[in-house]
């Protein structure tokens, strides 16, 4: 769940269709990421066959399955929280194959960012606003969401449980003022499997004591037009910027009373960054310094502000190529 609260009037925190990015013979500079060989290129095509496949959870004797299942519980009734993940599956209905169960769980996707309510129901996102009613929410999932799930079936509930993780972005307004959230989080997908037609019952947030790992595939992406896309994004931050900066952007707040405010770049946010990529949520993580002085009228005094941050960047990709969801301050 989003949980909002003692953000600025613009501000905006990270709680937080498949994207992918597909250069292939096109990438004619030098990126940052592993290259793919024909190993790579068969991961999917191989999982499609499998009956129990487990995604890309690391393998386990029976012994660790073991302690996994029993840390999980322990932690589950002594401290709360969500239920565990299974951690075996039985032997999976003849004909269903690993694709449809993923496909079933991406149909069920598209509708929960179709909502425009603050929390739709049987969908794992949701906002929690206390400064006003929420208005025009608009979803999207990024993160390759539906890359390397782990699924396991169970034939007494007739029932396939997926879990993955996603990084849900919500672009809403309150009393009038734009704001964004931004959630990396892992989802527990519950597709029943009844008279031989999958059903999604719910896809909901979770996170548990043992809980299989979820690793993504590093994705081919250049540097260059992540530094492009990421240098416009902060030209759109300054470029925006009132008495706070746009959502998406770092949170810096001005005096309510600021007036003939002048916001300006001292040092290049590209000069000394470096990404890396978060094989769990699908994304990278570029980290660098940025430089920003302001000027503006306070109290009828003229005043001026400098500051020299460091900062994250989430970036994902997609077929239009990078996309920058959010620039946070690091504390």
């Amino acid at each position: 769940m989003v949980n909002q609260t003692g953000h600025t009037d613009h501000g905006d925190v990270i709680q937080p269709a498949r994207d992918s990015n597909h250069y292939g013979d096109r990438i004619t500079q030098n990126y940052y990421g592993s290259t793919p060989g024909p190993d790579d290129q068969s991961i999917d095509e191989e999982s499609a066959e499998s009956s129990s496949a487990s995604g890309s959870a690391a393998a386990l004797g029976g012994s660790g399955l073991g302690l996994l299942a029993f840390f999980g519980l322990l932690g589950y009734f002594i401290f709360g929280g969500d239920e565990p993940f299974p951690t075996q599956s039985d032997p999976w209905p003849v004909g269903v194959e690993r694709v449809a169960v993923i496909a079933a769980a991406g149909s069920w996707f598209e509708k929960c960012q179709k909502s425009e309510s603050a929390s739709p129901i049987n969908c794992p996102q949701s906002l929690i606003e206390t400064s006003g009613k929420v208005s025009k929410a608009h979803w999207a999932f990024y993160g390759s969401y539906l890359e390397a799930p782990v699924i396991q079936y169970s034939e007494g509930e007739s029932r396939f449980d997926m879990l993955g993780t996603v990084v849900v972005s919500a672009d809403y307004t309150v009393s009038k003022k734009a704001r964004r959230v931004v959630t990396p989080m892992k989802y527990w997908a519950k597709v029943n499997w009844i008279d031989g037609q999958l059903e999604v019952q719910e896809i909901k947030e979770h996170s548990a004591v043992g809980d299989p790992e979820v690793v993504k595939v590093e994705p081919r992406q250049p540097w260059g037009p992540v530094e492009t896309r990421l240098k416009n994004e902060f030209d759109r931050c300054l470029r925006g910027a009132t008495s706070a900066m746009p959502a998406g952007c770092p949170d810096w707040q001005l005096p309510a009373d600021a007036k003939k405010v002048k916001w300006s770049l001292t040092e290049d946010p590209l000069l000394t960054a470096r990404a890396s990529f978060d094989s769990k949520f699908g994304v990278f993580r570029v980290k660098g310094t940025y430089g920003v002085a302001v000027d503006y009228t306070s109290r009828d005094s003229m005043r001026s502000e400098v500051r020299n941050t460091n900062y994250e960047a989430l970036v994902t990709t997609s077929e239009a190529g990078p996309v920058v969801l959010q620039i946070k301050d690091l504390v």
